[in-house]
């Protein structure tokens, strides 16, 4: 019988740093569904689950009117996963990624991996996830109308991760990245890099 819901360890959460109170305690200790069971001494206390390492754009620098392509690397703690994105089911909360903090600056698609297909203890279904390494693409567009200079982009990736018996509490991790926008298109250069070739942009 497929489960339709995900035990979640309550847990209060500042940042990226995972605090346990007595009543996040109490609620951990008791959450369960479907055979799902959250257990409270399974909680890594101050530790990202999973956190981007690197990023890498096809262009540098960025140019005023021009789209660049933004490779990011993402690593999980071993023996977590998170959903795909789309996730193999409606209720489940998949992998997103968004950018903010640079002016001028916008997402305008995005391109997640292949997942791989996982069965597990709780589930005689299985999901579709992503775990260990793994890579996303980002599409960005530099606005025409913008000044000059550098800006700082922010990279977020809004997440909740799994392991083979419990769900934790969603969550976000984030890296900022320098960036410098200039006016004249000829000065902006192209960028190889072994992660660009891994990132899932449509190949012609």
């Amino acid at each position: 019988m497929r489960m339709t819901a995900i035990a979640i360890l309550a847990v209060a959460s500042i940042g990226s740093t995972l605090a346990i109170g007595d009543e996040a305690a109490a609620a951990a200790a008791s959450s369960r569904a479907g055979g799902h069971e959250a257990v409270a001494g399974q909680l890594l206390r101050g530790t990202d689950r999973a956190k981007i390492t690197k990023a890498v754009a096809d262009h540098e620098p960025f140019a005023l009117d021009q789209t660049v392509r933004l490779a990011v690397e993402v690593e999980m703690l071993p023996g977590m996963h998170v959903n795909a994105n789309p996730p193999a089911f409606e209720w489940m909360i998949p992998v997103e990624i968004s950018i903010k903090g640079a002016e001028g600056v916008s997402l305008i698609e995005t391109f997640y991996p292949e997942p791989i297909s996982v069965k597990f203890p709780y589930d005689d279904q299985p999901y579709l996830v992503y775990q260990n390494t793994f890579v996303l693409g980002l599409v960005l567009a530099i606005a025409a109308d913008i000044p000059a200079g550098g800006r700082e982009l922010e990279v977020v990736l809004d997440y909740q991760a799994c392991d083979d018996q419990a769900c934790y509490a969603p969550t976000d991790t984030s890296i900022k990245i320098p960036i410098m926008i200039v006016a004249d298109a000829g000065q902006s250069r192209a960028v190889s890099s072994p992660l660009l070739d891994r990132a899932p942009f449509p190949r012609n």
